[in-house]
This record gives C-alpha cells, sequence and structure tokens, in this order.
C-alpha cells in the first residue's frame, strides 16, 4: 500500500481521542537527535508502518522532472563523452561497468596514466635549453615522435611472452623508439622516417572531442551550482537537500571523464595496434639480419661497455623472432585490470640511467644520450614492476571518490531523521564496494603476477633454514602433503565435473527432442569444451571472470537504483525515513520530514558541500593543467605545438613554488615508503627522478660532423658508395640483349641483403607500415633509366631477374607523344601521400642504377619518371620547405625547362 505521510500525520497529531490513542500506542519516548522532543509528532518506525503504509509517497510529477533535468540529463551527457570504442558493444558495457562499478580502480588508472604521459612531456621539454624550441627534423622533434608512439604503446596490452618479466621486451621497445642507426631490411626508409610517419597518422587518428567534454563537465557544475543556491535558498527543506547528496555522490563522475581528455584514445583503436606492430616488426626483421646487427653495434664501438651491448643486442634479436603481434589489445582508461602498460618501465629505466642526472639539456650530446636511451640498462623485471609513487595516484583516487561520497554521507545522515539510513546507507555501501574491490584487485595483482617480492632479509632467513637438515625434513614431508593433497583435490574436481555434465545431461534428455542421441552428443561436447576452457583459464582470469566483474555490475547497478530511488522518492518509505540502520534514529517527526527547523543543519551541509566542492574543483584543475602541459606532444601542426611548449614553461616557472611545495611534502611521504618497499623486498634500489629547472648545468661541446672512423658511415659507404649521376645520350633502341651472353651484373658481388633495387616481395611485407612505392604488378615506365632503388633485402625474395648490361630495348631518348603520359604518372606519384611514396633515405642513395655494364664502369643513370626528392622528410622536397610542418607539402609545378632537366638527373 502506498503511503501517504499527510493524511498520516493529521490522523496521529489530531486533538481527539483517536488522535490521543495513537499517541499513546505509537508516540516515540526515546531520545533524539539534533531536534526537540515533541510526542505530537513523532512517531516510532513500527506507528508508522501501522498507520501509514509501507509502501513509499512517491514524489509528484514536478519534483522528479526537476531531479531529471538537474542530474540525471547532465549526468547522461558526462556519460556520452566518454572514450568509448567503435562497433565493440561487449567492450562498452563492460567498460561502463568497470567506471561506474569500481570508480576508485578505474581513477587510479587513469591518474597513473596521466602521470606517467606527464613524466614523458617532462623529458621532452628538459630535453633542450629554456628558451630553446627546436625545428622539427632535430633531434629534438624526433624524441617528440618517440615520446608520443611510447604513450600510444601504453595503451595497449603486451603479448604474455613479452610481459613475463622479459628484460629483451623492453630492450627490443627501446630499440624501436629511440634507435637512428638501425638499418631496416624490409623498407627503404630509415627508422627515424618510420617514426615520424607513424606518430604523424596517430595524432591524426587521435580522438577528438575536448571542447564537448569541457561543455558536458561545465553543464555538470552549473547543475550543481542551482542544487547548491536551491538548497541553501530554502535552508532546512529535505527534498533539495537530497538533491544536493545525489550531485555530491556523483561529483567524481566528471572527473573520471575529464581524465579520459588526457589519456585519450585513438579513433581506430585496431588500426593503431597493427601499425604499431608493423614498426616492432620492421625492427624485429632487422635485427634478425646478421650484418644490419652487427652494423648497428658497430655503431656503438667508442661506448665504454661496447662488448656487453654486442652480447645484449644479440639477446634482444634471438628472444625477438618469437615477439611477432607485441601489442593485443587496447586497455586504456583503465579498460583491462591489471594494465600496467610499457611506457612507465622504459622511461624509469632511461630516468634512471642518464636523464635525471643529466637534468635540462640532456639531449645536448646526441649520440651519448641515444646510446643509454637505447641500449642502458634495463630493470630486472622488464616490464611488469612496482613503483611507490603509484600509491600517490591510489590515494588521490579514494580521497576524490570518497570526498563525493562523503559530502553525499553527511547531507543525507545530519538531516533529521539523524542516523544512518536508506540514503546515507546506500552511499556508504557503494564506496565500501568500491574501495574493497581496489584493495583485493591490487591484493590479487601482488599475489598472481611475475612480479616477486625479493626482500634481501626473507633470503638470508630462506638460506639459514635450510642449512638446518630438521627443517628441510619438515619442508619435504610438507611437500609431499601438498602434492597429495592437490592430486585428491584434482581427482574430486574430475568427479565433480562429470557428475555436473551428467546432470545436465539429464536435465536435458527430460524434453522431448527429435533426436535425443545427437542433442546429447551436442550437450556434453558443449560443456566439455566449457570446463576445458575454464581449466585453461589463469588464475587472475578467474578472478575477473567470477568475482570482479559480477560484483562491478552489482555495484553498477546499486548506484543507478540510488539515483533513481531518489529522482522518483522510492526512499520516502516509513524504514527510510526513521534512519535505523545502526540502531540509532528509529522515528519520524511529521514537522521536520520535509522541512528541518533545527540550527545545525547549515553547519552540517555547508561541510558536506564544500568538501565535495573542493576536493572536485581541485581535480577538475589538475586535469585541466595536465592536458595544457602535456598536449604539445599530441599537437599535429609543430609550430603550434612549439606554442604550446613555451606557454608550458611560463606556466611552470610562475609555479614553481608550488612545484617545490610539492617536492618537499613527498620528500617527507614517498621516500619512507620507498626505504620500505626496499626493505621487504618490493623495490630493488631507490628511483632517480628529473625534476624541471629553468637553467641547466649540463652543456656539452656540440660536435657538428661526425668522426671519419664512424662504423655506421663506413657501413652505408661500402654497401651503397656514393656516386654522381651522369647521361648517356647514345640511343640503344636498336640494339637488344645477346641470349648467350652471361647476364652476370655487378650487383651479383653484392650481397642480397643490399642490393637496392629489386622488387619489394620480402616475408615481411604484410606487416610493412607502408605501400612499396613501385607495386610489384604495375607496368614499368617507358623511360630506359634504372628505378629507384628499394629495400636492400628485398633482393634475397625477389621473384623477377636481374635487367642486364644488354637490356636496352627501350629508348633513352622518351618520345615526344610519350611525355605528356610521363609527366602525368609522375604528377600522380608525387601527388601521394608520405605513407604511399618511398621519400629518400639518409641512410641509402638515391639514384643507384639497376643494371650498368653497358655505360663505363660505376656510372650512373636516372630515370625521368622516377625522380624523387633527396630530402630525407616525407613531403618536402629539397629546397622548398614543408610550411606547415605536418609532412604533406606536395610538389609545385615546375616550368618546363626544370621538367626536363630533373628527368634527365640535371640539378
Amino acid at each position: 500500500m502506498r503511503a501517504n505521510f499527510t493524511a498520516c500525520k493529521l490522523r496521529f497529531a489530531a486533538n481527539t481521542p483517536d488522535g490521543e490513542a495513537l499517541r499513546a500506542q505509537w508516540g516515540w519516548r526515546g531520545p533524539v537527535v539534533g531536534i526537540e522532543h515533541n510526542p505530537l509528532t513523532q512517531i516510532s518506525r513500527d506507528g508508522c508502518l501501522h498507520l501509514c503504509g509501507r509502501g513509499p509517497d512517491y514524489y509528484p510529477w514536478a519534483v522528479a522532472s526537476s531531479t531529471i533535468t538537474t542530474w540525471l540529463l547532465p549526468v547522461v551527457g558526462a556519460l556520452l563523452q566518454a572514450p568509448f570504442e567503435s562497433n565493440a558493444t561487449k567492450r562498452t558495457i563492460l567498460a561502463i561497468t568497470r567506471w561506474v562499478g569500481s570508480p576508485i580502480a578505474s581513477l587510479s588508472y587513469i591518474l597513473w596514466n596521466i602521470k606517467v604521459s606527464a613524466k614523458a612531456a617532462l623529458m621532452v621539454d628538459m630535453a633542450v635549453k629554456y628558451e630553446e624550441t627546436p625545428d622539427r627534423r632535430t633531434d629534438f622533434g624526433s624524441m617528440r615522435d618517440s615520446m608520443f608512439l611510447l604513450l600510444a604503446m601504453n595503451q595497449y596490452t603486451l603479448k604474455p611472452t613479452a610481459a613475463l618479466r622479459e628484460k629483451e621486451a623492453e630492450g627490443l621497445l627501446r630499440i624501436v623508439l629511440f634507435s637512428k642507426d638501425l638499418v631496416l631490411t624490409d623498407t627503404d626508409k630509415t627508422l627515424r622516417q618510420m617514426r615520424r610517419i607513424l606518430a604523424r597518422e596517430v595524432r591524426e587518428m587521435r580522438r577528438r572531442g575536448g571542447v564537448p567534454v569541457f561543455i558536458s563537465t561545465m553543464w555538470f557544475l552549473f547543475a550543481f551550482a542551482l542544487s547548491i543556491q536551491a538548497a541553501f535558498g530554502n535552508l532546512g527543506a529535505n527534498a533539495t537537500a537530497h538533491d544536493l547528496a545525489l550531485g555530491c555522490l556523483l561529483a567524481w563522475f566528471p572527473v573520471l571523464i575529464m581524465g579520459s581528455i588526457v589519456d585519450r584514445n585513438p579513433i581506430a583503436a585496431e588500426a593503431i595496434r597493427k601499425k604499431l606492430n608493423a614498426l616492432v616488426d620492421h625492427v624485429r626483421h632487422a635485427l634478425r639480419d646478421p650484418v644490419h646487427r652487427a652494423a648497428f653495434v658497430n655503431s656503438f664501438a667508442d661506448q665504454p661497455e661496447f662488448d656487453t651491448l654486442k652480447v645484449w643486442v644479440d639477446d634482444v634479436a634471438g628472444k625477438g623472432e618469437h615477439m611477432y603481434d607485441f601489442f593485443t589489445t587496447f586497455a586504456g582508461q583503465a579498460r583491462v585490470r591489471w594494465h600496467y602498460g610499457a611506457a612507465h618501465p622504459i622511461l624509469s629505466d632511461i630516468e634512471n640511467c642518464y636523464i635525471a642526472s643529466k637534468g635540462r639539456n640532456w639531449l645536448a650530446n646526441e649520440k651519448e644520450a641515444r646510446a643509454n636511451l637505447v641500449l642502458g640498462p634495463v630493470n630486472d623485471e622488464g616490464l611488469v614492476w612496482f613503483d611507490v609513487r603509484e600509491f600517490w595516484q591510489v590515494a588521490s583516487a579514494i580521497i576524490i571518490v570518497g570526498a563525493s561520497c562523503g559530502g553525499a554521507f553527511i547531507l543525507s545522515f545530519f538531516t533529521p531523521t539523524v542516523g544512518l539510513g536508506c540514503r546515507s546507507g546506500g552511499y556508504t555501501i557503494f564506496f565500501s564496494v568500491a574501495l574493497g574491490l581496489l584493495i583485493i584487485e591490487m591484493t590479487v595483482w601482488l599475489l598472481l603476477s611475475p612480479y616477486e617480492v625479493e626482500a634481501r632479509w626473507l633470503t638470508r632467513t630462506a638460506t639459514r633454514l635450510h642449512s638446518n637438515a630438521t627443517f628441510n625434513r619438515f619442508e619435504d614431508d610438507a611437500q609431499d602433503r601438498w602434492r597429495y593433497l592437490k592430486r585428491r583435490a584434482s581427482s574430486l574436481l574430475i568427479k565433480t565435473e562429470g557428475l555436473f555434465i551428467r546432470g545436465v545431461v539429464g536435465v536435458m534428455m527430460v524434453f522431448p527432442w527429435k533426436d535425443k542421441m545427437a542433442m546429447k552428443e551436442r550437450t556434453e561436447s558443449v560443456l566439455e569444451d566449457g570446463l576445458r576452457n575454464l581449466r585453461a583459464m589463469s588464475a587472475q582470469r578467474k578472478w575477473e571472470v567470477f568475482f570482479f566483474r559480477p560484483v562491478e555490475t552489482f555495484n553498477t547497478i546499486w548506484l543507478i537504483y540510488i539515483v533513481l530511488a531518489q529522482t522518483f522518492g522510492w526512499y520516502k518509505t516509513c524504514d527510510c525515513v526513521t534512519s535505523r540502520w545502526a540502531g540509532g534514529g528509529g522515528y519520524l517527526d511529521f514537522d521536520v520530514q520535509d522541512t528541518s527547523n533545527s540550527r545545525w543543519v547549515a553547519y552540517y551541509w555547508t561541510s558536506g558541500t564544500v568538501l565535495t566542492a573542493l576536493i572536485m574543483g581541485l581535480s577538475m584543475f589538475y586535469i585541466t593543467v595536465e592536458w595544457c602541459q602535456q598536449s604539445y606532444i599530441s599537437t599535429e601542426h609543430y609550430p603550434d605545438a612549439m606554442a604550446g611548449l613555451r606557454m608550458t614553461r611560463k606556466y611552470r616557472h610562475w609555479t614553481f613554488f608550488f612545484r617545490w611545495l610539492s617536492r618537499f611534502v613527498s620528500k617527507y611521504t614517498l621516500d619512507p615508503l620507498e626505504k620500505l618497499g626496499i626493505i621487504i623486498g618490493l623495490l630493488k634500489r631507490p628511483q632517480k627522478t628529473i625534476l624541471w629547472t629553468k637553467g641547466h648545468t649540463w652543456d656539452p661541446p656540440i660536435i657538428g660532423i661526425p668522426p671519419p672512423n664512424d662504423p655506421a658511415q663506413d657501413y652505408h659507404s661500402q654497401i651503397y658508395p656514393p656516386v654522381l649521376p651522369d647521361i648517356a645520350l647514345t640511343d640503344f633502341s636498336l640494339s637488344a640483349p645477346d641470349p648467350n651472353k652471361s647476364q652476370t651484373t655487378h650487383l651479383e658481388s653484392v650481397p642480397s641483403y643490399a642490393q637496392p633495387d629489386l622488387p619489394h616481395d620480402t616475408p615481411a611485407a604484410p606487416h610493412s607500415l607502408f605501400p612499396p612505392a613501385i607495386p610489384i604488378y604495375r607496368p614499368r615506365s617507358t623511360s630506359d633509366v634504372s628505378s629507384r632503388p628499394r629495400s636492400p633485402s628485398s633482393l634475397s625474395y625477389a621473384p623477377a631477374r636481374l635487367s642486364t648490361s644488354d637490356e636496352a630495348a627501350v629508348p633513352l631518348i622518351t618520345a615526344p607523344e610519350s611525355i605528356h603520359r610521363d609527366m602525368s604518372m609522375r604528377t600522380s606519384l608525387d601527388t601521394r601521400t608520405s605513407y604511399e611514396e618511398a621519400a629518400s633515405s639518409p641512410l641509402t642513395p638515391v639514384d643507384v642504377e639497376r643494371g650498368g655494364a653497358w655505360t663505363a664502369e660505376g656510372e650512373r643513370v636516372e630515370r625521368r619518371a622516377g625522380y624523387r626528392r633527396k630530402a630525407s622528410d616525407v613531403g618536402e622536397r629539397e629546397g622548398r620547405p614543408d610550411r606547415d610542418g605536418d609532412g604533406r607539402e606536395r610538389l609545385r609545378e615546375v616550368a618546363r625547362g626544370d621538367e626536363g632537366r630533373m628527368g634527365l638527373g640535371i640539378e
């Protein structure tokens, strides 16, 4: 029966014999909190149930619609700005239940990702002097691209073989990100070019929508301000107080959505994953080539630890052979539980081995810095390890969600009837479940992850115990008993599975199937496959499927119930308004049931509102500042990025005092925790940290020209000797190759991996990030000039034969009627995007003839239709700057005379 508190109040407080009888029977005679005792209006819970009814007294539509427009619509608008994945319904639902059902854990992951990206942005900022913003095609620009790609990689889970404490996995990624001397075998681009092109593509495919997120957040803040004005404008009105409490409860949600602006996911996560894997595969294939690997190692010959570097690179090459599909699934914004990412281990290692000690301008000695970044020491845990600084992010997440739920709790708990009721109890349940999920999640990670706790005192104690014969016998007996118990448990499990299958099959056979035997076999097959998959699950996977997901789903449903109950008045029942969950309360005062006249209400409401608003405001300010300070890494237009970097430096300089204050606090909070972590074995050594400064102390002399005995330069000069273009005007159109003459050319003396001009048909081609510049089955141009050089390794797999010295059936001088067709073909080739054209590489000569025995030894001829610009930067021709800095500057039309000179190789 629906309750009617208005009619109930009139009947209970009536000055009639019936009213007096009701007050004598159901009146409240116990203690009251926050209000004065009044026997005429205060009724016990049992009396409320008897007199008023057990059902809810629903809010009228005017009140419900006000709550909908004030809170439900802003929350839904904020939810729609969440970083969802396209065409992934199941993953989207799981992501929503994770974000809403476990907000503390989700915020911990997101805040940690923001911290990691802030570290990468700080390293790029500190790479050069304070007043410098170098050009895009400098080492600074390359480092900016590398750090951006590292942050993109950080959003993907790793292949299990790479995540299981494999140091070589981190070594491979550091070569992928920071090396520039490794020659790739399945593309004619340099590794540096590949990174620049991929970084541009990832920036283009990065999800936009920062402004809509800010607008939806402002809508939420505007609704929050309206609720505050309504609550304090009508002080004591319970309906407005509970609406304000609902806003406080949800205050953490826009903070989480805003965090996704910094920890932003790409538009096409799967496409980016394939591109990142392709880049890793390029490096894997190059390292597997002995000659290329030797040349890469020899480029570090002047380093003091050269002997150990060779062994390390060989080890990385050997283990990297099995690290195909390095990145597996998208895991950004806390989608995947226990996702640590690859960025923090790499950043911490390069920070520890070089960057922290140099400080600002650490990239001044580029060769030394790159050697340490590529082949510096790697931690023992590889890409899975623990950092005590994570506790700051965990504590921040607890404070954000705790302040939201705490403010709502204060408003509802201290609004008469004072006590733990449906509203305050519901907030407590939601926060307790979220906090419990975080604690259990961290515990499961610590116990079941590849990370190992190796405390020195524990190792010494174990060594002493094992030296005792009695302890050894006890340990052997315990292990025997444990093995016996495991066998018994396994046998019992098998029997239980058999009984389960037979029981389900028996139930299925009750139904009148047409072919019972076929149905029985099908049912048994499905059940056996399911049990087999269950046994194959890891322990972490079982925890996720059978514990975390159900509990997160429950907490999500519970929060939805709280919102709907507050919106439509489901909480307006005798059980809820009497607030008797924790033993207190148990009564209802009809006079303060809708409007409280307590003098303490203003203080309670103010404290709860200030607590929530202050933490929410600080959280949003922090995320906004981090977004501004890091956005220059992901900005597409390079001049705009550098303008943002200059503004970031000014802001850091102006707020240096607060930065120093945070360092002071961390010194007396994190440092003791770090020492404790080292003692108990969670940490292996103290971690160095780079701190932002305006000045610099590291300023080595700049060496402009590499030494003449550079092994990498010698290697390339031996394989691709520098030659000058020559022009042969003799008409060979009437000559033909002699079939009896040997077809051997000078290319046969060059190893297959280094021959420059055979078709791209290597086993690695499917993994290539870019299609070949000249497709294998495309008709050749009518020019007799040799084509542009291609991948060095492609000759070893080439299906076509080498051109011979007598191959001159096509005239050198193109016929006039072919000029227009050739110019059209060249225009279409030159206007392709950067990932479709084969830009000349600084490590590969531009003009190498396919076969030239018919000219003088060492002579080379360029072809007209195969003209390519010499600048290594994609999208830019030598002498014509890339105005926008985005790598998309197209070749402009030139005069006919210039076309003729370019066609003949004259510059």
